[in-house]
């Protein structure tokens, strides 16, 4: 994972919020939505026992959202020129901050902390997209841990090289993760639906575009323009519609486009893998092991022996 370049819109997160907080920073996932930034998760580290309360910054309409991988000795928290605590936190605790309100901090002891940025205008096209009312505040109980938040803190830092090869995945997972910050932090509800899945037009059309950009650069985004839906409904329709999300739809497909290829063609496993658009041969055989029991290697061996 490298390490976020700063851009000059960038908001409070990445390298900009590893400068500010002089801390280390690493990129765990940047998701952007008709070219606007909505979702940008960071790792923040350091080892320094003490530092100096950080400066103010700019007002910024999003919000930042911390899940403490581990314990923080002290943290002293101000917004608005005012101090808000002065504390401890054990790990698994969340705070969230309103960018808006002027925040400034100073951490005493090691940290080692997931921060989730999250843009409002993000959380009010997700809330339109719902039927829901627009999310003005998250907010986060202090000694509350989360374990849901947690099992996905670990699975973005556990697999990044999923995060950097399947795009229809990402999608999924930043649709996930705001879904999740709107109702449990924001307390976004959705009001009852009775609409189902996709018209017969749309699943032909979703499955068509996934048949002819196996190898290619796919989003969620893509795909539900063609249908004329919204991402996150698309997403819940294509589900409803097939049994399974379009992420899981695709790499189905890709294995059995591989499957294809390993039995009718000697070309390399590397090559095999880009063809069918895993990226490259790690995460092809980790795919592919995982669904049919055996390595594509161990499995071509088998089918023609």
């Amino acid at each position: 994972m490298a390490t976020i370049q700063e851009t000059n819109d960038a908001g409070l997160f990445g390298g900009r919020l590893g400068r500010h907080l002089e801390m280390v920073s690493r990129k765990v996932l940047h998701v952007s939505r008709k070219d606007r930034l909505s979702l940008a998760v960071t790792r923040l580290t350091c080892e320094r026992q003490d530092r100096d309360r950080t400066a103010s910054i700019a007002p910024e309409s999003a919000f930042s959202i911390t899940y403490k991988l581990k314990d923080v000795e002290e943290h002293e928290f101000w917004s608005d020129g005012r101090m808000r605590y002065s504390r401890g936190f054990g790990a698994g605790t969340v705070n969230a901050i309103d960018l808006s309100e002027d925040p400034r901090s100073r951490v005493r002891g090691a940290f080692d902390t997931l921060q989730f940025y999250i843009r409002k205008d993000a959380l009010d096209d997700l809330a339109y997209e719902r039927g829901a009312s627009p999310v003005s505040s998250l907010r986060s109980l202090p000694d509350a841990t989360d374990a849901t938040l947690g099992a996905m803190s670990s699975f973005l830092l556990s697999t990044p090289d999923l995060l950097e090869t399947n795009q229809l995945f990402v999608d999924h997972i930043a649709l996930s993760l705001l879904t999740y910050f709107a109702q449990n932090y924001g307390g976004m509800r959705v009001a009852p639906t009775s609409s189902g899945g996709l018209a017969s037009w749309q699943e032909r059309r979703a499955k068509e575009i996934m048949h002819s950009r196996l190898s290619a650069h796919v989003t969620i985004s893509d795909i539900a323009r063609e249908c004329r839906l919204t991402p996150s409904y698309f997403a819940k329709a294509f589900r409803r519609t097939t049994g399974m999300s379009p992420h899981q739809y695709l790499t189905q497909l890709r294995i059995q486009e591989a499957k294809g290829l390993l039995l009718s063609s000697t070309l390399p496993l590397a090559d095999i893998a880009l063809i069918c658009g895993f990226g490259d041969q790690s995460y092809f055989t980790r795919v592919f092991t995982r669904s049919v029991g055996s390595s594509p290697g161990a499995w071509r061996r088998s089918m023609i022996s």
